[in-house]
Protein backbone atom coordinates (compact mmCIF):
# COMPACT_ATOMS: atom_id res chain seq x y z
CA UNK A 1 0.00 0.00 0.00
CA UNK A 2 2.40 2.34 0.86
CA UNK A 3 4.66 1.50 -2.31
CA UNK A 4 1.57 2.44 -4.32
CA UNK A 5 1.01 5.42 -2.70
CA UNK A 6 4.69 6.67 -3.40
CA UNK A 7 3.96 5.55 -6.96
CA UNK A 8 1.18 7.26 -7.44
CA UNK A 9 2.07 10.88 -5.73
CA UNK A 10 5.33 10.38 -7.20
CA UNK A 11 3.70 10.38 -10.60
CA UNK A 12 1.22 13.21 -9.64
CA UNK A 13 4.38 15.23 -9.32
CA UNK A 14 5.84 14.35 -12.71
CA UNK A 15 3.17 15.20 -14.03
CA UNK A 16 2.84 18.50 -12.57
CA UNK A 17 6.32 19.54 -13.66
CA UNK A 18 5.21 17.95 -17.02
CA UNK A 19 2.38 20.10 -17.41
CA UNK A 20 4.79 23.23 -15.51
CA UNK A 21 7.50 22.60 -18.40
CA UNK A 22 4.81 23.18 -21.01
CA UNK A 23 3.63 26.25 -19.50
CA UNK A 24 3.91 28.58 -22.48
CA UNK A 25 5.89 31.88 -21.50
CA UNK A 26 2.91 34.23 -22.74
CA UNK A 27 -0.88 33.73 -24.37
CA UNK A 28 -2.62 35.64 -27.86
CA UNK A 29 -5.99 36.06 -27.73
CA UNK A 30 -7.02 37.30 -31.29
CA UNK A 31 -9.83 37.27 -33.45
CA UNK A 32 -7.53 36.04 -36.75
CA UNK A 33 -6.67 32.57 -34.61
CA UNK A 34 -10.36 31.62 -34.77
CA UNK A 35 -10.87 32.45 -38.53
CA UNK A 36 -10.14 29.56 -40.56
CA UNK A 37 -8.42 31.30 -43.67
CA UNK A 38 -5.82 33.35 -40.96
CA UNK A 39 -5.16 30.87 -38.57
CA UNK A 40 -2.59 29.42 -40.61
CA UNK A 41 -0.47 32.94 -40.96
CA UNK A 42 -0.95 33.57 -36.96
CA UNK A 43 0.60 29.89 -36.36
CA UNK A 44 3.61 30.96 -38.71
CA UNK A 45 3.56 34.27 -36.23
CA UNK A 46 4.23 31.86 -33.42
CA UNK A 47 6.22 29.06 -35.05
CA UNK A 48 8.75 32.34 -36.22
CA UNK A 49 8.47 34.02 -32.33
CA UNK A 50 9.47 30.79 -31.22
CA UNK A 51 12.08 30.09 -33.45
CA UNK A 52 13.43 33.37 -32.80
CA UNK A 53 13.48 33.90 -28.84
CA UNK A 54 12.58 30.18 -27.74
CA UNK A 55 9.74 31.30 -26.05
CA UNK A 56 6.48 29.66 -26.38
CA UNK A 57 2.83 31.17 -27.06
CA UNK A 58 -0.38 29.90 -26.04
CA UNK A 59 -2.96 30.85 -28.86
CA UNK A 60 -6.20 31.57 -27.59
CA UNK A 61 -9.01 31.68 -30.72
CA UNK A 62 -12.00 34.36 -30.26
CA UNK A 63 -14.70 34.96 -32.39
CA UNK A 64 -14.62 38.73 -33.50
CA UNK A 65 -17.92 39.23 -32.02
CA UNK A 66 -17.27 37.78 -28.39
CA UNK A 67 -13.85 39.18 -28.18
CA UNK A 68 -14.76 42.09 -26.01
CA UNK A 69 -16.93 40.19 -23.90
CA UNK A 70 -13.87 37.49 -23.46
CA UNK A 71 -11.66 40.09 -22.20
CA UNK A 72 -13.92 41.69 -19.82
CA UNK A 73 -14.67 38.53 -18.04
CA UNK A 74 -11.12 37.16 -17.82
CA UNK A 75 -10.55 40.48 -16.31
CA UNK A 76 -13.27 39.57 -13.83
CA UNK A 77 -11.54 36.36 -13.18
CA UNK A 78 -8.08 37.83 -13.28
CA UNK A 79 -7.20 35.56 -16.04
CA UNK A 80 -6.50 38.24 -18.65
CA UNK A 81 -4.39 37.00 -21.47
CA UNK A 82 -0.84 38.86 -22.51
CA UNK A 83 -1.21 40.17 -25.49
CA UNK A 84 -4.77 40.49 -27.01
CA UNK A 85 -5.51 41.23 -30.80
CA UNK A 86 -8.22 43.97 -30.93
CA UNK A 87 -10.45 45.83 -33.55
CA UNK A 88 -9.30 49.94 -32.83
CA UNK A 89 -12.68 50.77 -32.31
CA UNK A 90 -12.10 49.18 -29.15
CA UNK A 91 -9.66 50.66 -27.28
CA UNK A 92 -11.57 53.47 -25.80
CA UNK A 93 -13.69 50.41 -23.37
CA UNK A 94 -10.84 48.38 -23.22
CA UNK A 95 -8.55 50.93 -21.89
CA UNK A 96 -9.09 51.06 -18.54
CA UNK A 97 -8.57 47.45 -17.82
CA UNK A 98 -6.23 46.58 -15.08
CA UNK A 99 -2.41 46.33 -16.11
CA UNK A 100 -2.71 48.03 -19.59
CA UNK A 101 0.68 48.24 -20.91
CA UNK A 102 1.88 52.24 -21.97
CA UNK A 103 4.09 51.39 -24.67
CA UNK A 104 5.88 54.40 -24.70
CA UNK A 105 6.81 53.73 -21.31
CA UNK A 106 8.81 50.12 -22.28
CA UNK A 107 9.84 51.16 -25.73
CA UNK A 108 10.13 55.07 -26.26
CA UNK A 109 7.89 57.25 -27.87
CA UNK A 110 10.39 58.50 -30.46
CA UNK A 111 11.41 54.73 -30.92
CA UNK A 112 8.02 53.80 -31.90
CA UNK A 113 7.63 56.67 -34.17
CA UNK A 114 10.73 55.67 -36.27
CA UNK A 115 8.94 52.23 -36.57
CA UNK A 116 5.25 52.56 -37.17
CA UNK A 117 3.70 54.66 -39.96
CA UNK A 118 2.05 57.91 -37.78
CA UNK A 119 -1.58 57.23 -39.08
CA UNK A 120 -1.55 53.98 -37.64
CA UNK A 121 -0.05 54.59 -34.29
CA UNK A 122 -2.60 57.13 -34.13
CA UNK A 123 -4.75 55.14 -33.79
CA UNK A 124 -3.32 53.23 -30.55
CA UNK A 125 -3.08 56.25 -28.82
CA UNK A 126 -5.21 57.69 -25.66
CA UNK A 127 -4.59 60.33 -23.00
CA UNK A 128 -0.83 61.10 -24.63
CA UNK A 129 -0.63 56.99 -23.88
CA UNK A 130 0.41 54.46 -26.77
CA UNK A 131 -2.01 51.48 -25.06
CA UNK A 132 -1.68 49.92 -28.63
CA UNK A 133 0.58 49.35 -31.35
CA UNK A 134 -0.98 48.24 -35.32
CA UNK A 135 -0.33 44.81 -36.34
CA UNK A 136 -1.85 45.88 -39.86
CA UNK A 137 -4.38 48.94 -40.95
CA UNK A 138 -5.85 50.23 -43.80
CA UNK A 139 -9.53 51.18 -43.98
CA UNK A 140 -13.11 50.14 -44.46
CA UNK A 141 -14.60 50.35 -48.32
CA UNK A 142 -16.53 48.85 -50.85
CA UNK A 143 -15.46 45.96 -52.76
CA UNK A 144 -17.53 44.87 -56.03
CA UNK A 145 -18.00 40.99 -57.53
CA UNK A 146 -16.50 41.34 -61.26
CA UNK A 147 -18.38 38.01 -61.75
CA UNK A 148 -21.79 38.97 -61.04
CA UNK A 149 -21.87 42.35 -62.31
CA UNK A 150 -20.92 40.44 -65.54
CA UNK A 151 -23.72 38.61 -65.07
CA UNK A 152 -25.73 41.62 -65.25
CA UNK A 153 -24.76 42.81 -67.63
CA UNK A 154 -22.95 45.41 -65.84
CA UNK A 155 -19.62 46.68 -67.31
CA UNK A 156 -18.59 50.27 -65.27
CA UNK A 157 -18.18 50.12 -61.33
CA UNK A 158 -20.95 53.24 -60.04
CA UNK A 159 -19.68 56.13 -58.26
CA UNK A 160 -23.27 57.67 -57.54
CA UNK A 161 -25.45 56.12 -55.31
CA UNK A 162 -27.95 56.63 -58.46
CA UNK A 163 -25.81 54.21 -60.60
CA UNK A 164 -25.60 51.62 -56.98
CA UNK A 165 -29.32 51.66 -56.98
CA UNK A 166 -29.75 50.97 -60.52
CA UNK A 167 -26.87 48.59 -60.68
CA UNK A 168 -28.78 47.08 -57.61
CA UNK A 169 -31.84 46.28 -59.58
CA UNK A 170 -30.05 44.80 -62.93
CA UNK A 171 -28.19 42.38 -60.66
CA UNK A 172 -31.41 41.63 -58.38
CA UNK A 173 -33.56 40.82 -62.15
CA UNK A 174 -30.51 39.06 -63.41
CA UNK A 175 -28.54 37.01 -61.09
CA UNK A 176 -31.28 34.27 -59.67
CA UNK A 177 -31.32 34.01 -55.96
CA UNK A 178 -28.35 37.30 -55.39
CA UNK A 179 -28.39 39.27 -52.64
CA UNK A 180 -27.16 42.44 -54.70
CA UNK A 181 -25.84 44.53 -52.03
CA UNK A 182 -24.55 42.42 -48.92
CA UNK A 183 -25.35 44.92 -46.88
CA UNK A 184 -24.63 43.72 -42.52
CA UNK A 185 -28.44 43.57 -41.50
CA UNK A 186 -27.48 41.65 -38.30
CA UNK A 187 -24.41 41.36 -35.67
CA UNK A 188 -23.96 45.05 -33.94
CA UNK A 189 -20.49 46.03 -34.68
CA UNK A 190 -21.17 44.88 -38.66
CA UNK A 191 -24.57 47.45 -38.73
CA UNK A 192 -22.88 50.08 -37.21
CA UNK A 193 -20.29 50.48 -39.45
CA UNK A 194 -21.96 49.90 -42.50
CA UNK A 195 -24.59 52.74 -41.48
CA UNK A 196 -21.95 54.85 -40.35
CA UNK A 197 -20.20 54.92 -43.91
CA UNK A 198 -24.11 55.74 -45.50
CA UNK A 199 -24.37 58.52 -42.89
CA UNK A 200 -20.89 59.73 -44.05
CA UNK A 201 -22.07 59.38 -47.88
CA UNK A 202 -25.16 61.86 -47.52
CA UNK A 203 -23.12 64.31 -45.35
CA UNK A 204 -24.52 63.07 -41.76
CA UNK A 205 -23.18 62.00 -38.49
CA UNK A 206 -23.90 60.50 -35.37
CA UNK A 207 -21.83 62.07 -33.04
CA UNK A 208 -19.31 65.26 -32.85
CA UNK A 209 -15.68 65.21 -31.62
CA UNK A 210 -16.84 67.01 -28.57
CA UNK A 211 -19.30 64.20 -27.76
CA UNK A 212 -22.72 65.59 -28.84
CA UNK A 213 -24.93 63.62 -30.14
CA UNK A 214 -26.18 64.74 -33.90
CA UNK A 215 -27.49 62.43 -35.52
CA UNK A 216 -30.98 63.49 -35.17
CA UNK A 217 -30.63 65.61 -38.88
CA UNK A 218 -32.26 65.48 -42.18
CA UNK A 219 -29.02 64.32 -43.69
CA UNK A 220 -29.05 61.24 -41.08
CA UNK A 221 -33.37 60.39 -41.90
CA UNK A 222 -32.05 60.45 -45.95
CA UNK A 223 -29.64 57.88 -45.31
CA UNK A 224 -31.84 55.84 -43.35
CA UNK A 225 -34.45 55.98 -45.93
CA UNK A 226 -32.10 55.17 -48.53
CA UNK A 227 -31.22 51.92 -47.20
CA UNK A 228 -35.04 51.20 -45.46
CA UNK A 229 -35.70 51.76 -49.03
CA UNK A 230 -32.97 49.00 -50.56
CA UNK A 231 -34.89 46.14 -48.00
CA UNK A 232 -38.11 47.11 -49.45
CA UNK A 233 -37.16 46.36 -52.93
CA UNK A 234 -35.10 43.07 -51.82
CA UNK A 235 -32.09 44.88 -52.98
CA UNK A 236 -30.21 43.95 -49.72
CA UNK A 237 -31.69 41.02 -47.14
CA UNK A 238 -32.36 40.71 -43.25
CA UNK A 239 -29.79 38.27 -40.94
CA UNK A 240 -26.68 39.25 -43.10
CA UNK A 241 -23.36 39.59 -40.96
CA UNK A 242 -20.04 40.34 -42.19
CA UNK A 243 -18.90 36.52 -42.40
CA UNK A 244 -22.32 36.00 -44.36
CA UNK A 245 -21.40 38.84 -46.52
CA UNK A 246 -18.06 37.51 -47.24
CA UNK A 247 -19.20 33.90 -48.37
CA UNK A 248 -22.02 35.20 -50.75
CA UNK A 249 -19.57 37.73 -52.59
CA UNK A 250 -16.90 35.00 -52.20
CA UNK A 251 -19.79 32.51 -54.60
CA UNK A 252 -20.69 35.33 -56.68
CA UNK A 253 -23.90 35.43 -54.87
CA UNK A 254 -23.72 39.29 -54.54
CA UNK A 255 -22.09 41.85 -56.15
CA UNK A 256 -21.09 44.24 -53.48
CA UNK A 257 -20.35 45.03 -49.95
CA UNK A 258 -18.69 46.42 -47.45
CA UNK A 259 -15.09 45.18 -45.38
CA UNK A 260 -11.95 45.88 -44.41
CA UNK A 261 -8.95 44.99 -47.20
CA UNK A 262 -8.72 42.06 -45.76
CA UNK A 263 -11.81 40.85 -48.21
CA UNK A 264 -9.11 39.55 -50.63
CA UNK A 265 -8.48 36.76 -48.09
CA UNK A 266 -11.73 35.69 -47.14
CA UNK A 267 -13.21 35.77 -50.58
CA UNK A 268 -10.63 33.99 -51.91
CA UNK A 269 -11.56 31.42 -49.02
CA UNK A 270 -15.11 31.52 -49.68
CA UNK A 271 -15.18 30.61 -53.83
CA UNK A 272 -12.82 27.55 -53.52
CA UNK A 273 -10.50 29.38 -56.03
CA UNK A 274 -7.92 30.89 -54.03
CA UNK A 275 -6.08 33.59 -55.62
CA UNK A 276 -8.12 32.41 -58.72
CA UNK A 277 -10.20 34.30 -57.96
CA UNK A 278 -8.82 37.85 -57.52
CA UNK A 279 -9.78 38.77 -60.94
CA UNK A 280 -13.49 39.09 -59.30
CA UNK A 281 -11.91 40.85 -56.65
CA UNK A 282 -12.67 44.96 -57.19
CA UNK A 283 -11.34 47.29 -54.49
CA UNK A 284 -13.71 50.53 -55.39
CA UNK A 285 -15.01 53.92 -54.08
CA UNK A 286 -17.85 53.63 -52.27
CA UNK A 287 -20.46 55.88 -54.58
CA UNK A 288 -21.21 59.32 -53.69
CA UNK A 289 -24.96 61.60 -54.01
CA UNK A 290 -23.36 63.42 -56.64
CA UNK A 291 -20.54 63.47 -58.61
CA UNK A 292 -17.58 65.16 -57.29
CA UNK A 293 -18.57 64.84 -53.57
CA UNK A 294 -15.36 62.96 -51.47
CA UNK A 295 -15.99 59.39 -51.23
CA UNK A 296 -15.82 58.01 -47.63
CA UNK A 297 -14.06 55.17 -45.56
CA UNK A 298 -13.58 54.24 -42.56
CA UNK A 299 -10.74 53.77 -40.22
CA UNK A 300 -9.72 50.27 -39.54
CA UNK A 301 -6.84 48.23 -37.66
CA UNK A 302 -5.74 44.93 -36.31
CA UNK A 303 -4.47 46.86 -32.93
CA UNK A 304 -2.05 44.74 -30.09
CA UNK A 305 -3.03 45.61 -26.72
CA UNK A 306 -1.06 43.69 -23.61
CA UNK A 307 -1.17 43.19 -19.89
CA UNK A 308 1.79 43.54 -17.65
CA UNK A 309 3.58 40.27 -16.76
CA UNK A 310 5.89 41.89 -14.19
CA UNK A 311 5.21 45.47 -12.82
CA UNK A 312 6.57 47.82 -14.26
CA UNK A 313 7.01 46.06 -17.80
CA UNK A 314 10.62 45.96 -19.27
CA UNK A 315 11.56 44.67 -23.02
CA UNK A 316 12.78 41.79 -21.17
CA UNK A 317 9.14 40.45 -20.67
CA UNK A 318 7.62 37.54 -22.80
CA UNK A 319 5.49 39.57 -24.15
CA UNK A 320 7.23 42.36 -24.56
CA UNK A 321 9.76 40.62 -26.76
CA UNK A 322 6.57 39.37 -28.62
CA UNK A 323 5.18 42.76 -29.34
CA UNK A 324 8.53 43.80 -30.19
CA UNK A 325 8.64 40.67 -32.88
CA UNK A 326 5.05 41.37 -34.78
CA UNK A 327 6.93 44.82 -35.14
CA UNK A 328 9.96 43.36 -37.54
CA UNK A 329 9.72 42.72 -41.05
CA UNK A 330 9.38 39.16 -40.52
CA UNK A 331 6.40 39.48 -39.53
CA UNK A 332 5.15 42.96 -40.91
CA UNK A 333 5.57 41.57 -45.07
CA UNK A 334 3.97 38.30 -43.86
CA UNK A 335 1.17 38.24 -42.06
CA UNK A 336 -0.81 41.37 -43.29
CA UNK A 337 -0.12 40.95 -47.06
CA UNK A 338 -1.11 37.77 -46.52
CA UNK A 339 -4.42 38.77 -45.14
CA UNK A 340 -4.63 41.50 -47.48
CA UNK A 341 -4.16 44.16 -45.58
CA UNK A 342 -1.81 47.18 -45.26
CA UNK A 343 1.72 46.78 -42.81
CA UNK A 344 1.61 49.43 -39.76
CA UNK A 345 5.30 49.81 -39.73
CA UNK A 346 6.88 52.07 -42.31
CA UNK A 347 9.59 49.68 -43.60
CA UNK A 348 7.04 47.05 -44.40
CA UNK A 349 5.41 49.53 -46.35
CA UNK A 350 8.21 50.36 -48.32
CA UNK A 351 8.93 46.82 -48.89
CA UNK A 352 8.69 45.53 -52.52
CA UNK A 353 6.68 42.86 -51.22
CA UNK A 354 3.62 44.99 -50.21
CA UNK A 355 4.73 48.53 -52.50
CA UNK A 356 3.90 46.20 -55.63
CA UNK A 357 0.77 44.23 -54.69
CA UNK A 358 -1.95 45.54 -57.65
CA UNK A 359 -4.35 44.72 -55.03
CA UNK A 360 -3.25 47.02 -51.91
CA UNK A 361 -2.19 49.63 -54.46
CA UNK A 362 -6.08 49.94 -55.73
CA UNK A 363 -7.00 49.96 -52.22
CA UNK A 364 -4.82 52.31 -50.99
CA UNK A 365 -6.13 54.34 -54.32
CA UNK A 366 -9.76 54.01 -53.73
CA UNK A 367 -9.91 54.66 -49.98
CA UNK A 368 -7.59 57.97 -49.57
CA UNK A 369 -9.11 59.52 -46.56
CA UNK A 370 -11.05 57.28 -44.02
CA UNK A 371 -12.95 58.76 -41.16
CA UNK A 372 -12.57 57.86 -37.61
CA UNK A 373 -15.58 55.83 -35.99
CA UNK A 374 -17.57 58.28 -34.34
CA UNK A 375 -19.73 56.06 -32.24
CA UNK A 376 -17.32 53.43 -31.53
CA UNK A 377 -14.53 55.44 -29.66
CA UNK A 378 -16.08 56.09 -26.94
CA UNK A 379 -15.80 54.77 -23.58
CA UNK A 380 -19.45 53.57 -23.66
CA UNK A 381 -18.95 52.40 -27.03
CA UNK A 382 -20.56 49.24 -26.65
CA UNK A 383 -23.91 51.00 -25.65
CA UNK A 384 -23.84 53.47 -28.31
CA UNK A 385 -23.47 50.10 -31.23
CA UNK A 386 -26.22 48.59 -29.47
CA UNK A 387 -28.37 51.25 -29.76
CA UNK A 388 -27.96 52.44 -33.23
CA UNK A 389 -27.79 48.90 -34.70
CA UNK A 390 -31.63 48.03 -32.89
CA UNK A 391 -32.86 51.32 -33.99
CA UNK A 392 -31.75 50.95 -37.66
CA UNK A 393 -32.29 47.28 -37.53
CA UNK A 394 -36.78 48.64 -36.49
CA UNK A 395 -36.24 50.56 -39.68
CA UNK A 396 -35.39 47.99 -41.70
CA UNK A 397 -37.64 45.57 -40.98
CA UNK A 398 -40.63 47.86 -41.16
CA UNK A 399 -40.96 48.07 -37.34
CA UNK A 400 -40.51 52.29 -37.36
CA UNK A 401 -40.23 54.45 -40.01
CA UNK A 402 -36.67 56.08 -40.47
CA UNK A 403 -37.98 58.96 -38.72
CA UNK A 404 -39.10 57.43 -35.77
CA UNK A 405 -36.12 55.41 -35.99
CA UNK A 406 -33.55 58.23 -36.20
CA UNK A 407 -35.45 60.13 -33.01
CA UNK A 408 -35.30 57.19 -30.62
CA UNK A 409 -31.75 56.82 -31.59
CA UNK A 410 -30.90 60.28 -30.86
CA UNK A 411 -33.11 60.35 -27.27
CA UNK A 412 -31.22 56.89 -26.71
CA UNK A 413 -27.67 57.86 -27.81
CA UNK A 414 -28.17 61.16 -25.38
CA UNK A 415 -28.96 59.85 -22.63
CA UNK A 416 -25.66 57.34 -22.72
CA UNK A 417 -23.58 60.05 -23.56
CA UNK A 418 -24.92 61.83 -20.93
CA UNK A 419 -24.21 58.82 -18.12
CA UNK A 420 -20.91 58.81 -19.59
CA UNK A 421 -20.23 62.62 -18.52
CA UNK A 422 -20.64 63.98 -22.03
CA UNK A 423 -23.11 66.36 -21.11
CA UNK A 424 -25.80 67.41 -24.42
Amino acid sequence: MKMRKLVTATLAVSMFAMGAARAADLSWMGYSYAEESAKPSVEKIIAGFTAKTGKTVEPIPSAFGDLQKNVFLRARSKTLPSVVQISERWLPSLSKLPGLVDYNTVFGKENLEKIYAPEALAMGQIDGKQLAVPLMSGSIGMVANQAALTKAGITDLPTTVEEFKADLVAIRDKVPNSVPYAMATKNNSDILVDFLTWEYVFGAHVIDPEGKVVVDSDASRKALAFLVDLMKERLVAPEIGRPDARRLVGQSAAAFYLDAPQSRTFLRSFSGQGPAFDANIKPMQVPVVKAGDTPVSIQWAHLIISFAQNSPPTKEDANMQFIAYLGDDAVETQFPVEQSALPGTKSARANPVVASDAYLSAWAKNNTHPRRNEVGIWSNGGELTDILAQEVQAALLGQKSADEAISSMSTRMKASMTKAGHAQ
